[in-house]
């Protein structure tokens, strides 16, 4: 059976706690260097992170249901700098054209491509890097 990376994680308790979810609506799915980067997490890097792999065929609804619960969980999040609940989700890849591109990006982060997800505040604008805390 094929599988494809949906997500990537640095925290394997997040990524447990999505495989769970997935795994709870009967998505084929498994994690992939869990462990390397559980026991040693300076590898995070040269390995990728932890890898969510959802099978070909679960792909598309394994990519529904991660974004949904994302999303209902933004709602009680408040912005830590105006406190209004409206943070979205904004996602950037960059996917380098030449060789040496892809050779700096597998050496430095070891992956070819960069995904980079931030959230950003429709009230005032301001830019987070991580979900912050809503306590």
């Amino acid at each position: 059976m094929e599988y494809k990376q949906i997500a990537t994680y640095d925290n394997y308790l997040l990524a447990n706690m999505t495989l769970g979810m997935l795994q709870e609506n009967e998505i084929d799915c498994h994690l992939k260097d869990e462990y390397i980067v559980t026991v040693d997490p300076l590898l995070n890097p040269a390995v990728g992170g932890i890898k969510l792999m959802v099978s070909a065929h679960d792909f598309p609804a394994a990519g529904v249901l991660i974004t949904e619960a994302e999303n209902e969980y933004l709602k009680e999040i408040p912005c830590p700098f105006c406190k209004s609940c409206s943070l979205v989700v904004e996602e950037k890849t960059d996917r380098p054209d030449s060789f040496w591109g892809r050779m700096k990006n597998l050496v430095a982060y070891g992956q070819e491509e960069l995904h980079q997800k931030y959230y950003r505040c429709q009230g005032c604008g301001g830019k987070v890097d991580e979900i912050p805390s809503s306590l």
